[in-house]
């Protein structure tokens, strides 16, 4: 069988899991572009392949429709909202992910944007290469009150990162986990009372049909002028121009992404210095990265094994 590797860095820093799809038998072919893939590019790609271990490009209908032999789509990373999956099921297309490879990395970056956001200091790097020597004034984090939208793996050990920081946690969590809330002291609020309150407000929730453009004029307008805003989860649930108009017209002291409504990120932002811009790599820590590649490998083994035997799918 044939399987396609997607993403551009895979095996970067540890060969095993491609040298494992080779000694379990599989053909294999890789993105031989160095970056994310087009929609066209990945439909040349997919023509007689039996799985993928998959990044963030497209993956709608038209594309699986063309996979002619595509069986298993095996997701390195944790979202699946670039798969239309209900075209996958209809297609007899099993989908797998890493859910837990990425949290630490992806909750480390979440605090490290925190406190280079509160501290000022891309601002500072950029003045001096600039040419200007000027300290500027932040603020810390610790007494601030810290206001979590999801409280899912990442969202959780983002909480638990803050702890030293003695920061208030609020959190808006509709299914909450009552122990792990009691054990923090988190308080779950209503989304509207966690953007009035919150002086840092950071964002992991799944893209959905309900939570596209959720970040909207209306809540930033709620929030305190001197709060920040932090995204590493997906950007299309932020509106960007909402956004960028909060910060320029000091609605909001600043913001920091990590994702986009569309990557690479080419837009506006990039000339406010209160914005904090990096190129999606909330996972690209080197042990959480070789953790989510062993993980989908194994994924893709498992169920393309399994996919030649469907009772045992």
């Amino acid at each position: 069988m044939k399987v396609l590797v997607s993403t551009s860095t895979f095996g970067e820093f540890d060969e095993t899991p491609l040298r494992k799809l080779k000694q379990n038998g599989f053909e294999v072919v890789v993105n031989p572009y160095g970056r994310k893939l087009q929609p066209q590019e990945s439909i040349g790609l997919m023509r007689d392949i039996d799985g993928i271990i998959a990044g963030t490009e497209p993956l709608n209908s038209d594309i699986l429709k063309r996979a002619n032999r595509l069986k298993v789509i095996s997701r390195l990373g944790v979202g699946l909202d670039n798969v239309d999956l209900t075209a996958a099921k209809q297609l007899g297309i099993h989908v797998a992910s890493t859910p837990a490879a990425p949290t630490e990395a992806v909750a480390e970056l979440t605090l490290g944007l925190m406190i280079v956001l509160a501290r000022r200091v891309v601002e500072a790097d950029h003045a001096i290469r600039n040419g200007s020597w000027k300290p500027l004034m932040g603020v810390l984090l610790t007494g601030k009150t810290l206001g979590i939208v999801g409280l899912g793996r990442i969202g959780k050990r983002v909480a638990e990162l803050a702890q030293p920081l003695s920061m208030s946690i609020l959190a808006y969590e509709p299914f909450a986990d009552g122990p792990f809330v009691t054990k923090y002291q988190i308080g779950l609020v209503s989304l509207s009372e966690l953007f009035s309150q919150a002086d840092i407000v950071s964002l992991h929730i799944p893209l959905l049909p309900e939570t596209r453009g959720l970040v909207s004029r209306e809540l930033f307008a709620l929030m305190k002028p001197t709060a920040l805003l932090i995204n590493t989860c997906r950007g299309e649930v932020v509106d960007e121009a909402a956004l960028l108009q909060a910060v320029e017209s000091n609605r909001l002291a600043g913001a920091a992404l990590d994702v986009y409504n569309e990557e690479p990120y080419r837009g506006p932002m990039k000339q406010n210095s209160r914005i904090i811009l990096s190129a999606h790599m909330g996972s690209y820590a080197k042990e959480a990265r070789i953790q989510m590649e062993h993980e989908a490998v194994e994924n893709l083994i498992r169920l393309l094994t399994a996919a030649a035997e469907p009772s045992r799918v």
